[in-house]
């Protein structure tokens, strides 16, 4: 009984661990810088015959703060339909960018 109070406390902890981690990481200037350049990025994708991309490709690869920032800021600004659920993507679940 004990063990199952444990384990079930520590899930607990675990939850709120991520979400004080999801916090800080969009308060990170990184963060802030990807937003912009993921925003600049789907806002480009509505023009026609765009290609232009912004993105720091070495931040992209080695900063989650970036990267998550980016992907957001790329979903809120080039995709106006509205979405309930991204599938992983802004956090890095899923790697389609």
């Amino acid at each position: 009984m004990l063990r199952i109070t444990l384990l079930a406390a520590a899930a607990g902890l675990a939850g709120c661990a991520s979400t004080a981690d999801m916090q800080a990481m969009r308060e990170s200037p990184s963060y802030h810088q990807g937003y912009g350049d993921g925003c600049a990025t789907g806002t480009e994708e509505d023009k026609s015959f765009s290609t232009k991309m912004t993105r720091d490709a070495y931040s992209f690869d080695n900063d989650p703060a970036y990267r998550t920032g980016w992907r957001q800021g790329y979903l809120e600004c080039g995709d106006r339909t509205p979405r309930d659920n991204d599938g992983g993507r802004i956090t890095g679940e899923r790697n389609e960018f």
